[in-house]
């Protein structure tokens, strides 16, 4: 048996989500903006302990890597790496563009995930999705609010999120356009998408790595490489 634990630190939310083997069993989320360090443990020691797990048990962590809020993703790749540290659970990072595409599900047969990136920037990836599936069309990519622009597609569903910048303005052009959906209107379970990606990928030893290894992908003016194979590993 596999038990699988995502975590995402990435936004404004702290969301932890469990699978076993291929099921979803638990998911917790909640508005923390700027106190993430706080919170963490409390909030995997509830999941875990709502389903009578221990940290011993668990065999797979995906944690949502970036792009996103800077203090946030070192505040969850610090406990993820000491969450490991005496068992023998892997990592694999996941796109928290590929997390937030999630926000179309079930909506639009195509998705751009867009993250304001301050200082008149937007971090993007185009998805495809399928029911509750999302599958990666595009590297995630840094560019100017016009470039973020020309991206776009007539067809495309605009899933966004300002990462609780009250004074964000990058995405103000979408207003009135159909099919945009703001990560604060429309709530994304991050932590249980993230456990989702692991456990679908369980069996990709190229999509894991060690504890260590593991590190967040700012992704500041520059596109990511090429991904592996997977539920939008990075």
């Amino acid at each position: 048996m596999n038990w699988t634990l995502g975590i995402d630190t990435s936004s404004t939310d702290l969301s932890v989500g469990l699978f076993r083997d291929v099921e979803p069993v638990a998911s917790y989320s909640r508005f923390l903006k700027n106190s993430h360090a706080e919170h963490i443990a409390q909030a995997v020691q509830l999941v875990l302990g709502s389903c009578g797990v221990s940290s011993s048990d668990i065999t797979n962590v995906a944690i949502a890597a970036g792009p996103g809020s800077f203090t946030g993703l070192r505040i969850g790749f610090a406990f993820v790496k000491g969450f490991c540290m005496t068992g023998p659970a892997k990592v694999m990072p996941v796109s928290s563009l590929f997390v937030l595409a999630h926000g179309a599900a079930g909506r639009a047969a195509s998705a751009v995930a867009a993250i304001d990136a301050r200082r008149g920037e937007v971090f993007w990836a185009r998805f495809g999705v399928r029911g509750t599936g999302v599958l990666r069309e595009t590297a995630d990519t840094a560019g100017t609010a016009g470039d973020f622009r020309n991206f776009i597609k007539p067809d495309n569903a605009i899933v966004y999120d300002t990462q609780g910048y009250a004074k964000s303005t990058v995405f103000d052009f979408l207003a009135g356009r159909p099919n945009v959906f703001s990560a604060r209107q429309y709530s994304i379970e991050r932590g249980l998408c993230c456990a989702a990606a692991g456990a679908a990928a369980a069996d990709e030893p190229s999509a894991w790595k060690n504890a260590p290894d593991a590190l967040p992908e700012y992704l500041r003016s520059f596109t990511s490489p090429s991904l592996p194979k997977g539920a939008g590993a990075k």
